[in-house]
């Protein structure tokens, strides 16, 4: 499979246009929107022995697969052939008409502490019955904000679309060094107090979230009304 990476050109032109002469070649026209809306392509993909992906970061590509619904195996062959300089165009083509930026989670890093559910306003993140938080909303992710993953505590939080390591998905190599940059984050948008910034974050979603439900019902009396006259 080849991701061509339709929506921010993100990866090596060179690779990518090697990549698609190869024989029997699945090409997606961007991975992360094939994940966002689950299509089965991916899960058809993913059951194919010894499956190879050309795409971006492994670990981007496997929480990709995973938000799909479709996890890979481990003996997945996933080789990156996005740019050495990870810059986002100025001027993305929407795949869909909607830009398919949103998280996922690299379930081997996240400890479900829950402080990204907290932190998004827009109701990307909920926890499932097991308590596991997971991103069950990638449309309603305000488009080219990381936020949620500058204070990730374990950095488990990935933008594939994102031109900044780790939050790209790039392997990490000074775990330390991370953890220092996520705390500057964190006192820098959090303040000293960060569970007290956390639970106002936290009751303003609700808040919001309650505005849209209401909006939503008024819309549609107002259609139910129109249509019965």
């Amino acid at each position: 499979m080849v991701c061509a990476c339709a929506e921010r050109r993100l990866l090596d032109q060179e690779l990518l246009d090697r990549a698609l002469r190869g024989d029997g070649v699945t090409v997606v026209q961007d991975l992360c929107a094939c994940a966002a809306h689950r299509d089965p392509l991916l899960r058809e993909f993913a059951r194919q022995p010894s499956p190879k992906v050309f795409a971006c970061h492994p670990r981007a590509v496997r929480a990709l697969f995973v938000q799909s619904g479709a996890p890979l195996s481990d003996d997945v062959e996933i080789v990156n052939i996005g740019k050495v300089s990870g810059d986002t165009p100025d001027n993305p083509r929407p795949v869909r008409g909607w830009p398919p930026w949103f998280p996922v989670i690299d379930k081997q890093r996240c400890i479900n502490c829950g402080q990204c559910l907290d932190f998004c306003l827009f109701g990307v993140y909920e926890k499932d019955e097991s308590g596991q938080v997971r991103v069950v909303n990638p449309s309603n992710c305000k488009n080219n904000c990381p936020a949620c993953a500058r204070i990730c505590p374990e950095a488990a939080i990935i933008f594939p679309k994102c031109g900044e390591p780790p939050i790209n998905g790039a392997e990490i190599d000074d775990a330390v060094a991370v953890r220092a940059n996520i705390k500057l984050n964190i006192d820098e948008m959090l303040g000293d107090d960060v569970y007290g910034a956390l639970n106002a974050r936290k009751q303003k979603r609700r808040h919001l979230l309650d505005e849209k439900k209401i909006e939503k019902a008024l819309a549609e009396r107002d259609r139910w009304e129109t249509n019965r006259e």
